[in-house]
């Protein structure tokens, strides 16, 4: 019988904070490492890189295996995607663009099955089971537990924040600054005033409409730390692979060039 993962819900019910990390490339043992490590969650980016579904299926899979959740930003809103990567087993869907009401609705009735939504039914699924499960209890349980949120990285979507928070089935918010701050022609400067500005707007939404806002706290920054702990945020993305590899290899490389420089006559 397949056993399901709920991290982020138990988190919350515990008045506790969820930890996650991105995963951006098709590598699974990077899953089991974040759940090695003590992550919640992976956030696998399907929207930026090179995953397929076949990718996803595979991290998916890896994360139940070290029982943490995998929320899955998805490339856009279109429905089938929803569902096929819901149907993969993914605990809930980020998905980008989320620039009105009518759309955080849509991506809401997408990850529900009738009555509260319109996502397509099977037993078949990995996500039930492939057949093994009870089905009448079991979409009931997805009902309520897929995890929905809504990416706000547009001038539009910002004007619209208020109305969207509000919409019903929608489990929280994320701001994307970069791609706001490119639209805002600020060239992906994000600590920009008019930056900081948007994200308390999505912040007081979110708190107001009593939704999560998941925040990004970024790779190494004491700043940051304090502004998501500001933010009240009890989801927060720390890291993701491609940013510790970079970082990592490029600060071990310094270190050896310069310790080596040090020695007299060497050279790098």
């Amino acid at each position: 019988m397949r056993t399901y993962t709920r991290r982020i819900r138990d988190k919350w019910e515990a008045g506790e904070r969820a930890y996650g990390a991105t995963i951006q490339m098709p590598c699974a043992e990077a899953v089991e490492i974040a759940g090695y490590t003590g992550y919640d969650f992976v956030w696998i980016d399907a929207e930026h890189g090179t995953l397929d579904l076949g990718d996803i299926n595979t991290l998916v899979r890896a994360a139940d295996a070290v029982g943490v959740d995998a929320i899955v930003r998805v490339p856009d809103h279109t429905p089938s995607f929803i569902q096929r990567v819901l149907d993969a087993g993914a605990t809930g869907i980020i998905v980008p663009h989320t620039s009105t009401a009518a759309i955080a609705q849509a991506i809401v009735q997408a990850s529900k099955y009738e009555p509260e939504g319109t996502r397509g039914a099977c037993p078949a699924t990995r996500a039930v089971g492939h057949y093994t499960q009870d089905w009448i209890a079991d979409y009931r349980r997805a009902n309520r537990d897929t995890l929905v949120f809504g990416l706000i990285e547009d001038p539009e979507g910002v004007a619209n924040v208020t109305d969207i928070a509000r919409v019903g089935g929608l489990d929280g918010l994320v701001f994307g600054p970069f791609d706001l701050s490119m639209a805002l022609g600020y060239e992906g400067d994000v600590a920009h005033p008019d930056i900081d500005a948007a994200r308390t707007r999505i912040v007081e939404a979110t708190r107001n409409a009593g939704i999560e806002f998941v925040a990004i706290a970024g790779f190494g920054s004491g700043g940051l730390a304090a502004a998501v702990a500001a933010s009240g945020s009890r989801i927060i993305n720390v890291t993701g692979d491609r940013g510790i590899l970079v970082t990592v290899m490029q600060a071990q490389l310094d270190e050896l060039k310069n310790s080596l420089i040090s020695q007299p006559g060497k050279g790098q």
